[in-house]
């Protein structure tokens, strides 16, 4: 029982965050000041649990040093309701970085790792988040092969543009062109990690949704798993590419609410939210600028909502 809710805590937390996407080259370009974000967080509630999940664009070992964050999502617990919600966070958030300017806020593990990100979250977004857990790109893969590959729905535009995307992944778990769209397609691990990445054909949105897919699916079919030889090779094959500040208390904590969670059901949100951001080409710069007042608002209201 043990290894099952420990596996299930991978599957709920690690599993959600991976599937990052390369970025363009970094740089400063603008300058402002820090907002502060004494005056929101004194207010939350010690009800919810916001653990900050980060997939890494690092096809190597973490060890090797921290690359983009380009998948980052606030998951909150609600550990006495067994309730959770997943909130993405848009990798071209224009934000300011304490002690490096402005960037990408998929940029803040780059200088500083991790903290300085939950740093960056905190400050810009009024939250309370200490705890994180990243991963990188190639366990997801293998851990999707492990588990036998998954079913998915693929539309011929998606088929054309993962099998492009295929060459940038690794080979550990194969490389083979997709070769059949419609509903209900096998995939392997590389296959849907490419999946999950796709967002030329459309935009980042629905690429945050392709990723969620891809994720919840993983969540589930480990959940669903009856056989004790996954459940352990998932979990062996994930942590070589793990960086957590979570006790294995905190892990256990996750599973437990994993095992009684619907994941079809988990409510989800995005920010910066439609309609309060400006998106484009700022001084050669693709970028997000959110309005950081009316995102704090919301985020709380989706998170804290009913406290």
């Amino acid at each position: 029982m043990m290894k099952k809710l420990i596996a299930l805590a991978l599957a709920f937390a690690l599993t959600l965050c991976a599937c990052a996407l390369a970025e363009e080259s970094l740089s400063d370009l603008l300058e402002g000041d820090i907002v502060s974000a004494e005056d929101y967080t004194g207010e939350l509630s010690d009800e919810w649990w916001n653990i900050l999940l980060l997939g890494t664009d690092n096809r190597y070992d973490i060890e090797n040093g921290y690359s983009r964050t380009d998948s980052m999502i606030i998951l909150s617990v609600n550990l006495a309701e067994k309730q959770a919600k997943l909130t993405s966070l848009m990798r071209d958030t224009w934000v300011p970085i304490e002690g490096h300017g402005h960037n990408k806020l998929n940029a803040c593990t780059v200088f500083g790792g991790p903290q300085l990100l939950m740093d960056t979250v905190n400050e810009q977004f009024g939250l309370k988040i200490d705890d994180y857990v990243l991963i990188n790109i190639t366990g997801l893969a293998e851990v999707i092969d492990i588990l036998g590959g998954l079913d998915l729905d693929v539309t011929e535009a998606e088929r054309k543009a993962l099998n492009k995307g295929l060459f940038d992944l690794s080979s550990q778990s194969g490389m083979e062109q997709l070769e059949q769209s419609g509903e209900g397609v096998h995939l392997n691990g590389n296959q849907a990690v490419a999946f999950a990445r796709i967002r030329q054909i459309d935009s980042d949105y629905v690429r945050t949704e392709r990723q969620r897919t891809v994720l919840t699916t993983i969540a589930q079919t480990l959940k669903d798993s009856n056989s004790a030889a996954s459940i352990v090779s998932a979990v062996n094959a994930l942590l070589p590419y793990v960086e957590t500040n979570l006790s294995v208390a905190d892990l256990m904590s996750l599973g437990y609410v994993g095992l009684q969670l619907d994941l079809g059901g988990v409510e989800q949100f995005r920010i910066p939210a439609d309609g309060t951001f400006d998106a484009g080409m700022f001084n050669g710069v693709w970028c997000i600028k959110p309005n950081f007042e009316k995102n704090r608002a919301l985020l709380r209201d989706f998170i804290y909502a009913g406290d």
